[in-house]
């Protein structure tokens, strides 16, 4: 027994020193002063926190959104926590990421010929319509996905090849836990999810050998408007799953986003439903002390996920239940 937990642990130290040496040493930014900030989805919830954070780093910071109202009042926001209120440049750009490419190409270039070089790009625009997939109305799946995922692509498909040629920048994707895994009632959303979060894996790859670094971000259920917009559609089975992982703030996300990606942070994730998903699922190799906690816990873990998912399933039918006793009556 002695030998066989001592080759285990020689084994595990090989692994993490041979992980420790291939990979590329993280690039660490100190602070955000004086770099350009740009967040898409920065007029409210989980983008404006972050924006905010940003700002009290020093960055010049530019939100990008629809609703030019909202905008403004996050321009407002954003500024307020400025350190240094004369040399910050806020702004904002009335902006649908879902336009054709050549919009948003204009728009992203028109920033940074105003500002200066985008930094950071920060992809948070997004929603969330639920139900279940057949009874869902076609164009707004098709909205979800146009959001969910070009929404992201694009403005990241346009800052990539400044990044590279600079060999510098910082790339957010805010993906989400149902990215992770399937829930009942997140069918069409949780799909553009899984493709920004294939997006990101990818794109991270590519990155080796540069110092341009990219993170992607799963966030739970966060108090925010789209939230608010979300309970709108979303079916009782789908609350009971998605309650509990909690309910969490968006300043605390954005800040903690913001932060994650400047340590070099791969995933930033915001609770112990967010660990246990991408400890299992992850799809990329962050470090070695990553790697080796998988290595040890990844049978205790599934053990722990099928018996959540076990009891998902038991909702679900309880559900259902519901649903035909109701019928029959």
């Amino acid at each position: 027994m002695f030998i066989f937990i001592f080759l285990l642990l020689a084994v595990l130290c090989g692994l993490g020193l041979v992980i420790h040496f291939a990979l590329d040493k993280k690039v660490i930014y100190k602070d955000l002063k004086g770099k350009h900030v740009v967040i898409t989805g920065g007029s409210s919830g989980i983008g404006k926190a972050a924006a905010v954070e940003a700002a009290r780093l020093g960055a010049h910071v530019t939100v990008i959104g629809r609703d030019v109202t909202k905008l403004t009042e996050a321009v407002t926001a954003v500024t307020a926590a400025c350190i240094d209120k004369t040399s910050q440049k806020i702004q904002h750009a009335a902006l649908d990421v879902t336009s054709d490419y050549k919009v948003i190409e204009e728009c992203l270039s028109s920033l940074e010929k105003k500002v200066g070089p985008i930094f950071m790009l920060v992809n948070c625009a997004g929603m969330c319509i639920c139900g279940q997939f057949d009874k869902m109305k076609v164009e707004d799946i098709k909205q979800m996905i146009d959001l969910n995922y070009f929404g992201t692509a694009y403005p990241t498909r346009w800052v990539l090849p400044g990044m590279k040629e600079r060999n510098e920048g910082l790339i957010v994707f805010v993906s989400s836990e149902a990215a992770l895994v399937g829930i009942y009632g997140y069918s069409a959303y949780s799909a553009g999810k899984w493709a920004v979060r294939g997006l990101a894996e990818s794109v991270n790859m590519e990155l080796v050998g540069t110092g341009v670094r990219l993170m992607v971000a799963f966030p739970p259920d966060t108090d925010t408007p789209g939230l608010k917009n979300e309970e709108l559609t979303k079916p009782e089975e789908t609350k009971l799953i998605s309650g509990t992982a909690g309910l969490h703030s968006a300043d605390d996300v954005g800040k903690q986003m913001i932060h994650d990606a400047l340590v070099g942070k791969t995933y930033s994730v915001y609770s112990i439903s967010g660990t246990l998903l991408t400890t299992l699922f992850g799809g990329t190799i962050e470090n070695a002390k990553q790697v080796v906690l998988q290595v040890v816990s990844m049978g205790f873990l599934r053990i722990v996920m099928v018996g959540i998912l076990l009891s998902f399933h038991n909702i679900v039918r309880d559900g259902l239940k519901k649903k035909n006793s109701v019928k029959n009556k």
